[in-house]
């Protein structure tokens, strides 16, 4: 089944400043990691169901899934996200060394 993906305000605000802080490092970089986030989030219109829920918060009723990604030079970053219907909610992005997420990031 083919779900709409939508990006939440915390997960744009996330995806701003894990790129802005790259870009002062390498544009190139900024740019690579943009595109590998983009490309994982769209395979979460086909795919969302097959992937585990995220360790730190299990002990939410509702669900939150996880999926890794990474740019080809790239250390491992984390998309956030709930299926709810027909659509997949990312609720935020976590770049690598970030604490894990609690339930007070996502409110």
């Amino acid at each position: 089944m083919k779900r709409h993906v939508t990006l939440l305000a915390r997960a744009r605000s996330d995806a701003d400043k894990i790129f802005d802080w790259i870009a002062t490092r390498s544009l190139l970089g900024a740019l690579s990691w943009h595109e590998a986030f983009l490309a994982a989030a769209a395979t979460l219109s086909e795919d969302a169901q097959r992937h585990p829920i995220a360790p730190e918060l299990r002990e939410l009723a509702e669900e939150v899934r996880e999926l890794h990604f990474r740019t080809r030079y790239g250390k491992r970053n984390r998309i956030l996200f709930m299926i709810v219907g027909n659509e997949v909610r990312i609720l935020c992005i976590r770049g690598p060394g970030q604490s894990p997420v609690t339930s007070t990031d996502l409110a």
